[in-house]
Order: structure tokens, then C-alpha cells, then sequence
């Protein structure tokens, strides 16, 4: 390693050197009086928190003691006892088990979809044959309005060539006529001018005249009788479409109002949430139910282990395995000596700590006997906090 790096080479402080703490005055100026008196009250301070740390340890100390004695007591129990016990310990093991099946279980519903079907329960199934009922009858008065407006539709179009037919046979008869005229003018001149027997072309003109106007006046009969007939029904058509208008208005508004009242949009949703609901009250049944359960079971527990003058009955609610499952015991034991050894140690750490800083104080004292009143006298008022 070169010069520059031995030099400016930073320096690791390892954690565990932390855990040495200790009262030292080697490097502080003890004939200066100001830092003589504050390092007298470091040392008191570090007395009073070790002090309350001791307390603190001790009364730790006290209840994992008292864990371990209930513990001893459990395990000298009367075979009949203990037995009876380990029951109720697995029942309250089982019944945990459960109630964190439930509470895994992710819930159908929330609490105000919840509450709001409750509210309606009674009558649910009730609204959904009624909604179904109303919805399919919605649906076959919309089919009975759509077959109306084609037919009337139908008998439009017709109507209109119907009118156009008559026209054309009013059209036609004037034809015929006008021809037929002027047929009987021609022959009129060709009978006075040319002196010529035109009397088969009165005939044949008068006969081809009443043939043409005959045929149009049974089309044009026809035409009105059909338009007379198409117009009846268009009528009735109009009238049976306003029947069933007010029928779809009153069924619109029945619906309406069910759906306001069951609010939702649909059958479909209402089925749908109360079957949801009937799943979730079976489920929120169950945990209630296991949740009293595990109450009673509880209580019979604590019961029981306050009759055997356990001091601390509350933890075995928490770690009842331990009741009736060996190996969950001995893990506990172990546990609780392993927290005692470790609560021993930290009683000796501050032992020490206290021990050392009143070994300072004593020696600071002796040390610098010119200062002994004014020392005695801060330590005096440190005590009296």
C-alpha cells in the first residue's frame, strides 16, 4: 500500500466496537471545572438510563418468568384435565382456521349493495317474476307495434297505387270517349260529304265504345271498392296501433318504476344481486356464526386456565397450539428461555454501565478534592429530578 494511501485511508468503525460504551475521561480536561462538572453528569445520566432500562428489564424478566411457570403448570395437569383442555384448544384452533378462510374469501358484494338488497329481501324474488314478466311483455308489444307499422306501411303503398289505378281508368274512359267521338265525326262526314253507308262503323264504333267503357267502369268499381276496403283497414290498423301504444306507454312506465324501486336496469342485474345476496348471507352467516363460536370457546379457555390459577391466561388464547401440541410447546419454551437468556444479558449490560459510571463519579471526586462540594452538590441536584 503507498504513502497517499496509508494517509487518507478512511477508517471503519466496526459495529460491535458501538456496543462498548463506557465511561472514560482520558481525553477530556478534568482540572477545567466546566468540563469536569459536565462529564460528572454524563456518567449520572448514563446511571439514570441505565437505571430505567433495568426496570424496564426486570419487570420483562418478571413476565416471561411468569410465561414459563404457567407453562410448567399446564404441562402438570391431571391427565382427565389436560385432555379436556386440548379440546378446547383445538377447537379454537379450528375455529381460527376457519375465520381466516373467511376472511380470505373475497366478498360478492359491498356493504351497501349488502344492505341494499336486505332491505328488499322479502320481496326480491317477487320483483324479479314481475320484472321478467313486464320485460317479456315489453318485448312482445314492441314486435305487435313493428308488425302494425309494416302492415300500415303495406296498405299505404297500396292505397296510393290503388288512387293511381283510378285515375288512370277515369283517364282511359275519357280516352275511349273522346275516340269514340270523333270515330262517330268521321263517319258522320264520310256518310253527308261521300254519301257512303257508314252504318257498320256506328256499330262497330259504338259496340268497341260500350266494350272499352264497360271494362273501365267494372276496373274503376273495382279499384273503389278495394280503395274503400284498404282505407277500413288502415283505419283499424290506426286504431288497434294506438290500443297497443297505450299499452307499451303503461308498461314503459310500470317499468320504470320497478326499476326505480329495485333500482337497477334490468331482471338480469336484480337476479343477479340477490343471488349474489343469498351467497353472501350465507357466507357472512357462517363467520358470524364462527365468530360467536370461537367467543364461547374462548371464554371457556380463559375459564378454565384462571381455575388453574394461570397468572397470564390471555397469551394461551394466542398460542393455544401449544396446549395440546407438544412440539408447538416446546418451540415455545425455547423461545421464552431464549428471550430470557437475552434480557439476563442486557440486566448484566447495564449493570455494568451503572457500576462503572458510579466508579467514575466516586473516583472524580476523590481525584479532585477542591471540587468535592461543588461535585456533591450536582449530584445532589441530578438526584432530586
Amino acid at each position: 500500500m503507498g504513502f497517499l494511501d496509508k494517509l487518507f485511508r478512511k477508517k471503519n468503525t466496526p459495529e460491535s466496537a458501538w456496543d462498548e460504551v463506557a465511561s472514560s475521561r482520558d481525553n477530556i480536561n478534568m482540572n477545567d471545572p466546566y468540563l469536569r462538572e459536565q462529564y460528572v453528569i454524563s456518567c449520572l445520566e448514563q446511571m439514570k438510563d441505565a437505571s430505567d432500562e433495568m426496570d424496564r428489564i426486570n419487570e420483562e424478566y418478571a413476565t416471561v418468568n411468569s410465561y414459563l411457570a404457567d407453562l410448567e403448570e399446564i404441562e402438570k395437569l391431571p391427565p382427565d384435565e389436560k385432555e379436556d383442555l386440548d379440546k378446547i384448544a383445538r377447537n379454537i384452533h379450528d375455529l381460527r382456521k376457519d375465520h381466516e378462510k373467511y376472511a380470505k374469501t373475497p366478498s360478492l358484494m359491498t356493504d351497501k349493495e349488502y344492505e341494499k338488497m336486505e332491505a328488499i329481501a322479502s320481496e326480491a324474488q317477487e320483483g324479479i317474476d314481475k320484472l321478467t314478466k313486464e320485460e317479456d311483455y315489453k318485448a312482445k308489444v314492441k314486435s305487435d307495434l313493428a308488425r302494425i307499422d309494416t302492415e300500415r306501411t303495406a296498405y299505404e303503398m297500396r292505397r296510393r297505387e290503388v288512387t293511381r289505378d283510378l285515375e288512370n281508368s277515369r283517364g282511359i274512359a275519357m280516352i275511349a270517349m273522346v275516340a269514340a267521338a270523333v270515330l262517330i265525326v268521321i263517319l258522320l262526314l264520310l256518310q253527308v260529304l261521300l254519301k257512303l253507308d257508314v252504318a257498320i262503323g256506328y256499330y262497330i264504333t259504338v259496340g268497341i265504345t260500350a266494350i272499352a267503357v264497360t271494362w273501365v267502369y267494372i276496373k274503376y268499381t273495382d279499384y273503389v271498392r278495394e280503395k274503400k276496403r284498404i282505407e277500413s283497414t288502415s283505419n283499424s290498423l290506426i286504431l288497434l296501433e294506438n290500443k297497443v301504444k297505450i299499452r307499451y306507454v303503461n308498461n314503459k312506465n310500470l317499468l320504470d318504476y320497478l326499476y326505480t324501486k329495485y333500482q337497477v336496469s334490468s331482471a338480469a342485474e336484480l337476479k343477479d344481486l340477490h343471488a349474489k345476496y343469498l351467497k353472501e348471507r350465507e357466507n357472512r352467516r357462517a363467520f358470524a356464526k364462527n365468530e360467536a363460536a370461537y367467543e364461547t370457546e374462548t371464554a371457556k379457555l380463559l375459564r378454565r386456565l384462571r381455575n388453574m390459577n394461570i397468572k397470564d391466561p390471555d397469551v394461551w388464547v394466542y398460542q393455544s397450539d401449544a396446549i395440546y401440541d407438544h412440539r408447538e410447546l416446546v418451540e415455545v419454551r425455547h423461545n421464552l428461555i431464549g428471550r430470557r437468556q437475552k434480557l439476563r444479558k442486557q440486566l448484566e449490560y447495564n449493570q455494568e454501565i451503572a457500576s462503572e459510571a458510579r466508579d467514575e463519579v466516586k473516583d472524580v471526586i476523590k481525584r479532585y478534592p477542591q471540587a468535592a462540594d461543588s461535585l456533591m452538590e450536582t449530584v445532589n441536584k441530578f438526584g432530586q429530578r
